[in-house]
């Protein structure tokens, strides 16, 4: 029997006030009030009978550190944030009585639980079920690792799917005990049954099965796994899977079943406005729908372990997946990476089922903090892990910029990412062209991804002439068409990965007029408005007709004529306005119709291309609408604006001295210059200790814009610019 523990009470401790009435999934996360600290939850669960049972709870997810107790004694504890856990309670619980069960939570920061730094949130909460197993005694051991109690790993052999299966029960199976296996076919047939006592491992052959197409063709296979004692059904599960084959090539890129495939994917948080990460299947549908949209093959869920049931429409959708752990920052202690192989071994083993995970991501952006050989031999500490526990999927990392081409980091798992953002936090657009041609060079067998790519973009700001960091939903569309085509028309990537799919929760962020959000998504935070650069990838990828005008919350304009850029997969699009049509051809998706007269007051404007159609209003006044412009109120450290031409530039930043501009590493490594940053600003000072590599003191010093004011930023800058290299 399986039940969900929906109904709790839940307190902050140490809490005067008495317990809230909750009903989980939750998260106690507010916008602007992001309480980071210990917190109670409390329900009960009845038990009658429990001679010849097993009670076990499962958590399938709870944020971060959870200790539980079941009638007042710890039944155990569980580190890390996102993957399932489970505990056998039997011996706390009472006969025909109700049992208390008490979950104390801790979202604070530790050094002993991924992640330790990042760019989301960390809300806090018992966000996805709690479910209940009163079972016979012998039953599937949903305590080993959070797993169902069987794992189940396919593979194609020659013409014959293979499903290696590997049980763990609980309980003493004796001779009376069997275990029935079934497998359905696609289309609903038995493809094998077959029964055997309880033994650990075993492989089912299932003969010319239909192959996992991807998008094409998302075929599954349902094995149920029964406990049988003397021919009676005592529990049964049930697990998709699917077969395919993989493999990449830094030349042919990475392939599907033998056939080659570019990875045209998007990036995914699992948060949501209102529920923020609390989610359910009403949010995972409505993220699919979007994704499947736009014309997606592929996504990165990131940066931490998802719920089973999205990974279950990834499967059923026909989406490749790349799933990684919480992995951002990696210091010198070891329980830091003893912390981070379990929850690898947590990922793999409750998803090594899910036929669409193809990559299997062990760490992001790690080198932002440094790198030496203690690092590297941390990742292939993970590395190993991935291969000792599923040798049929590749392992990989994502690198941000900084990370030299012939960076280890770079050659230890079997692809590499690289999270680039040219042309918005650094260098211009074009470089993005420049960063691939020499990592190529460097790294000929190097299998590589661009993970992350993007720009934030708020729609209440708009511009006829759109610039870096102007926030405006056109430069965000100008970014993609122009960054895209690139990773595009380079052979040798696997693919690129949009950062990101949706706006997510960061409560560390204020930027572009957005409080407490990363607005670097295609779509909104709350999935109601698709912002244009949506459009721009729907033109590339989906075979849906579709027609769209950009620039439609662009409303009021003050200009004679008008621009109008339009996006759609057909070839030819009619452009109606004042009884005029215009046609323009395009075989890039992008149409622009250039000086399109404006009357004063409403102008209506429609497209059509082919069955498809759309229509937009803009109004022509005689003032531009200051509204669209947004102002920065809080700057923060933006070394561009410390001069003015390249007579100051010199003058702030001489040639021979040390500045913010200097690695890390560089300034580390001479005493005076580290010994200004000690006199100066003591406790980043301390911090830095912990760093080095190849990232310029700037960048760290942008992170920390909301500790270290520009002031500061510039009175550093010009005490280091006394001493000379």
């Amino acid at each position: 029997m399986k039940k969900l523990l929906t109904s709790w009470k839940f307190r902050r401790l140490p809490a005067d006030e008495g317990y809230e009435e909750v009903t989980v999934p939750h998260t106690w996360y507010r916008e602007g009030n992001g309480y980071k600290g210990l917190a109670e939850y409390v329900t009960t669960f009845r038990t009658e009978e429990l001679n010849d049972k097993t009670v076990i709870i499962r958590f399938l997810a709870a944020d971060r550190h959870a200790r539980v107790f079941v009638n007042g004694s710890p039944a155990g504890e569980h580190k890390g944030g996102y993957s399932a856990f489970a505990f056998n309670v039997t011996r706390f619980c009472r006969e025909h009585a109700d049992n208390n069960l008490t979950v104390i939570l801790d979202n604070r920061s530790n050094d002993e639980i991924s992640p330790l730094a990042g760019d989301f949130t960390v809300f806090g909460g018992i966000y996805r079920d709690v479910e209940l197993f009163i079972s016979d005694s012998v039953t599937f051991d949903r305590t080993y690792y959070g797993t169902e109690g069987i794992l189940i790993t396919p593979r194609l052999e020659g013409e014959n799917g293979i499903l290696s299966i590997e049980n763990h029960l609980l309980g003493e199976p004796t001779d009376e005990i069997e275990l029935e296996y079934r497998v359905i076919s696609p289309e609903g047939d038995e493809a094998v049954v077959q029964r055997t006592g309880a033994v650990e491992n075993l492989s089912l052959t299932v003969g010319n099965p239909i192959l996992w197409e991807g998008r094409s063709n998302p075929a599954t296979y349902r094995v149920v796994i029964s406990i049988l004692r003397e021919g009676m059904l005592l529990e049964s599960v049930e697990i998709e899977t699917g077969f395919r084959s993989i493999s990449a090539d830094a030349a042919g890129g990475f392939s599907l079943n033998g056939r080659h495939m570019r990875l045209n994917g998007v990036a995914r948080h699992q948060d949501s406005a209102g529920v923020f990460n609390a989610t359910s299947e009403k949010e995972y549908e409505t993220d699919m729908a979007l994704i499947e949209e736009i014309g997606a093959n592929a996504i990165r869920l990131s940066h931490y372990q998802h719920a089973q049931e999205f990974y279950t429409l990834c499967d059923r959708k026909g989406f490749v997946v790349w799933a990684e752990i919480p992995m951002l920052k990696l210091i010198d202690a070891e329980a830091c990476i003893v912390n981070a192989e379990s929850q690898l071994k947590e990922l793999i083993l409750q998803n090594i089922h899910h036929v669409s995970i193809c990559f299997w991501g062990i760490q992001n952006e790690i080198a932002m903090f440094g790198e030496d050989e203690g690092m590297y031999e941390k990742v292939r500490r993970l590395e190993n892990t991935v291969r000792r526990l599923d040798r049929t999927r590749l392992s990989g990392s994502s690198n941000l910029y900084c990370v030299r081409n012939e960076s280890p980091l770079n050659r230890i798992t079997d692809v590499v990412g690289y999270n680039i953002y040219f042309g918005w936090y650094y260098g211009e657009m074009e470089d993005n062209r420049t960063f691939l041609e020499n990592f190529h060079r460097d790294n000929p067998e190097a299998k590589l991804l661009i993970t992350e790519y993007g720009v934030d973009a708020n729609l209440a700001y708009h511009s006829e002439n759109p610039r870096v960091k102007d926030y405006s939903e056109e430069f965000q569309a100008l970014y993609h068409a122009t960054v895209y085509p690139i990773f595009r028309e380079d052979k040798c990537l696997l693919g690129s990965f949009v950062w990101n799919m949706f706006d997510f929760s960061s409560e560390i962020r204020d930027e572009g007029g957005t409080k407490y959000r990363n607005a670097k998504g295609l779509v909104t935070y709350d999935r109601k408005t698709r912002k244009d650069a949506f459009y721009y990838y729907k033109s590339q990828w989906s075979d849906v007709p579709f027609v769209h005008i950009a620039g439609k919350r662009f409303l009021n304009r003050n200009t004679k004529t008008m621009d109008i850029r339009v996006y759609s997969n057909q070839r030819e699009v009619i452009l109606c306005s004042q009884g005029k049509a215009v046609r323009n051809t395009s075989d890039n998706g992008v149409f622009l119709f250039s000086g399109i007269p404006l009357a004063m007051g409403r102008n209506a404007i429609s497209v059509r291309a082919g069955n498809a159609e759309d229509t937009a209003v803009f109004n022509r006044q005689e003032e531009a609408d200051s509204s669209y412009v947004f102002i920065d109120t809080t700057p923060g450290i933006k070394v561009k604006n410390w001069f003015t031409d390249q007579v100051e530039e010199e003058k702030v930043f001489p040639t021979g001295k040390f500045s913010v501009r200097d690695n890390v590493s560089l300034i580390k490594a001479d005493s005076r210059a580290f010994a200004v940053i000690e006199e100066y600003l003591p406790s980043f000072a301390a911090e830095l200790k912990g760093r080095g590599g190849d990232m310029p003191l700037e960048k760290i010093l942008a992170y920390k814009k909301n500790e270290i004011s520009d002031h500061q930023c510039r009175t550093l800058n010009s005490m280091l610019t006394r001493i000379s290299k």
